[in-house]
């Protein structure tokens, strides 16, 4: 079913006690479904087009299996050079399929213990295809994942038992890898080969209240609203493991699989976020968010998809996206210097008071502090890693203003953050007393609340 509304109607009275009729409305879904997506880029003068296609079946094996199954390609005109590389043209195809069964399941188990854990199952494999003039690139993977809730939805969790993530590199240009990354092994790291097997664990815990009307559905108001959500995921532990039993040489320091070194590492993130709503017009939200990942064994550092940033929309709103730390690095140019600005420890400190204005505008007050950290001290990473005896001193702090739309369905955001402190070297380390309006100010535009 699309849709469930009930109708209850008074119909008459016994004494005290009203005599209802109660009339269950249901909007049938459709079994398959076929949705096109056409979207335009501009990144930096450089135009660009996609086209999505999405097909779903909701009742493959008439037991409501669902089938998703995902394509997607990209043209993107290049017109600038990247360090005497003379770029044309980017191509990419990608594509996903997904089956979901609406129970729990697994091989060697009993029929009846596949009834008692209310879970749903997933499979999934994707592809992703990328064509440039210095290189083509493929993305592969597979996931066999686990989801289960309670009955209100306040309370998730999600299981992943295998996601396997695979980078090769068939083509590139002679010596692309050296010209640009010479000495940085992040940026390496992007662009060689290299191989991630998985397992993690979710949480979500919130007590929210969910009203629904119809095709409407929205939150109560309460006077107080909490949620955490929190993850964990563990790598290449049973590669490794392999390794060893089987008396594997290593080669430059590292086991490999299929001739490619494999990631091991750890990483656990956790947020927190309350809400004290005073009436229907006005709250003031507070979010505090951690994380860490280590990487061991067959790995020096983490992934770098895998790491943490800052900055942006819903981190401390004075920087841009990828632009704040690590710890007090210094970056000297936004465009060349990103890829070093992430890190293996993230801090986020957030309060926010929100006000409706009129109409579907509200209007927003906020403060916001935080930063990342590396585990080690890395050669393209200077001041970045973390100590104890001086990390609140490298807590980056801004405030600012902010406008939302509110259409019920969806909020969006605008937000204007001004830095307060910078715990960068050789930085302007307190704009609060001397603000420059281009050099501290950083607009955002976002789709929802930060947190």
């Amino acid at each position: 079913m699309r849709y469930v509304n009930i109708d209850m109607r008074q119909v008459g009275a016994v004494g005290d006690d009203v005599m209802l009729d109660a009339y269950v409305l249901l909007t049938r879904g459709k079994k398959q479904g076929i949705s096109l997506e056409l979207e335009g880029t501009n990144s930096e003068g450089d135009l660009g087009f996609g086209v999505g296609l999405t097909y779903q079946h909701r009742n493959l094996a008439r037991g409501s299996e669902l089938l998703t199954a995902k394509f997607r390609t990209s043209y993107e005109s290049l017109s600038g050079d990247f360090n005497g590389l003379i770029n044309n043209r980017y191509m990419e195809y990608a594509g996903e399929v997904g089956i979901t069964f609406p129970q729990f399941e697994a091989p060697f188990l009993s029929y009846n213990f596949k009834q008692k854990v209310r879970a749903t199952t997933e499979f999934a494999v994707s592809f992703n295809y990328q064509e440039r003039p210095e290189y083509t690139r493929i993305i592969a993977g597979a996931a066999w994942k686990y989801h289960w809730a309670s009955r209100q939805n306040n309370l998730r969790h999600r299981f992943d038992l295998v996601d396997i993530n695979y980078v090769y590199l068939p083509r590139s240009t002679i010596d692309f890898i050296n010209q640009i990354a010479p000495s940085n092994p992040l940026l390496r790291y992007s662009y060689e080969d290299h191989f991630i097997m998985r397992t993690g664990y979710s949480y979500y815990r919130t007590n929210k209240r969910m009203i629904a009307s119809g095709a409407l559905r929205r939150y109560a108001l309460q006077p107080s609203v909490f949620t955490i959500r929190a993850t964990f995921e563990a790598a290449g532990n049973l590669l490794y493991g392999i390794s060893s039993l089987t008396g594997q040489k290593r080669h430059e320091g590292a086991y490999k699989v299929f001739g490619i070194q494999y990631a091991q590492y750890v990483k656990a993130d956790a947020d927190y976020t309350f809400t004290r709503n005073f009436n229907e017009r006005s709250s003031i939200a507070f979010h505090a968010g951690l994380g860490i990942g280590v990487p061991y064994g067959n790995s020096s550092m983490l992934p770098f998809e895998k790491r943490f940033f800052a900055g942006g929309a819903n981190g401390v709103r004075g920087w841009g996206v990828r632009t704040l730390g690590p710890g007090s690095y210094d970056a000297k140019n936004s465009v060349t210097d990103f890829i070093n600005q992430c890190g293996d420890i993230r801090l986020d400190l957030s309060v926010e008071y929100r006000a409706k204005l009129f109409w579907v505008m509200e209007g927003a007050l906020f403060a916001d502090a935080g930063n990342i950290w590396t585990i080690h001290n890395y050669e393209n990473q200077p001041g970045g890693m973390f100590k104890f005896n001086k990390f609140y001193k490298e807590l980056a702090a801004a405030y600012g203003i902010g406008l939302r739309l509110d259409f019920t369905y969806f909020l969006l955001r605008l937000d204007l953050g001004m830095k307060a402190y910078n715990p960068a070297q050789n930085q302007e380390r307190w704009p609060l007393l001397h603000p420059r309006w281009g050099r501290d100010a950083t607009f955002h535009f976002s789709v929802g609340y930060p947190f």
